[in-house]
């Protein structure tokens, strides 16, 4: 049994799928198949029942994935600790922000960060929700920011609070849009953000809640680009609340309304592996600061 078998154990337990596991591995998928039948024979047990749609843990399974688990964080953090001991160590912190938190709470984040440990070298990674996670499951982020309910083994999914977001439509057509809601919402083109964006699953719930089949929509995956479009006449758009009402104060000609305001959970996630590492710890806490909460 070696490290390279308890990864591809891990990962297939958190896919359920061989090929997703190797994917997620960047190997084969016989390569994948191969360590877990290697891994089976050394135990002497199945690890797994194989179904048609993919892969599920046996008991035996279940009772070991913990423990793997474990001696992987615990793996990590001598990894870690051997990287302090080179004369030319630097702390460095791999943080996955998203577009929908406030700059003021990315400016109080990284002021207590830089407080709490000046010689943090701090990487600020900009993202939509899917690529912070994938970033995240490839250990490129030691934590992150995600938009919406998160149910995945291996990740942890700390609730911070829940963002307003606003229908905004050009301040033009507020007269005409309100004439028949939410039917007249058909007749207008809509600017939306890409399939791994937190927002997009959310505004396909709110069409198919209300009944919508837009005709025309634009992908923009920049969020103060949809608000300028959507200023310049060219459609609407469901944005954060907070940056709807800046860009109103902006004197942008852009119209909210109220009558569809949402709200997204906003979740602060790492990897369950990373629970011991000190730059995921010195995260950790400081988001806790930031928004005044108690993990």
């Amino acid at each position: 049994m070696d490290i390279t078998q308890l990864k591809a154990f891990i990962a297939v337990a958190h896919c359920k799928n061989l090929t997703q596991a190797a994917e997620t591995l960047h190997l084969s998928q016989p390569a994948v198949s191969a360590q877990i039948k290697a891994l089976e024979a050394y135990i002497g047990t199945p690890l797994f029942e194989r179904h048609r749609s993919g892969m599920s843990l046996t008991r035996a399974g279940e009772v070991f994935l913990p423990e793997a688990e474990l001696l992987l964080q615990q793996k990590h953090r001598l990894e870690r600790f051997a990287e302090t001991l080179s004369e030319h160590y630097v702390q460095s912190a791999q943080l996955g922000l998203i577009h929908p938190i406030a700059s003021d709470r990315v400016t109080e984040l990284t002021n207590c960060i830089m407080l709490k440990n000046p010689n943090t070298q701090l990487h600020i990674q900009y993202g939509m929700s899917g690529e912070i996670l994938t970033r995240l499951v490839a250990k490129k982020l030691h934590g992150g920011f995600f938009l919406g309910h998160l149910r995945q083994r291996s990740i942890q999914s700390i609730f911070l609070e829940n963002i307003a977001y606003s229908l905004i439509c050009p301040m033009q057509d507020e007269a005409r849009l309100r004439q028949d809601l939410p039917k007249s919402l058909n007749h207008f083109t809509w600017i939306e953000m890409s399939g791994i964006s937190g927002s997009h699953k959310n505004l396909q719930q709110f069409w198919h809640r209300h009944k919508l089949t837009p005709k025309k929509q634009i992908i923009c995956d920049y969020p103060k680009t949809i608000i300028d479009l959507c200023a310049s006449g060219v459609g609407l758009a469901m944005v954060p609340k907070h940056a709807a009402l800046e860009a109103q104060s902006q004197g942008k000609p852009i119209a909210l309304i109220d009558e569809f305001e949402q709200s997204l959970p906003l979740n602060f996630i790492y990897l369950d592996e990373f629970g011991e590492d000190p730059m995921l710890k010195l995260l950790y806490e400081c988001v806790q600061n930031a928004w005044d909460v108690r993990m």
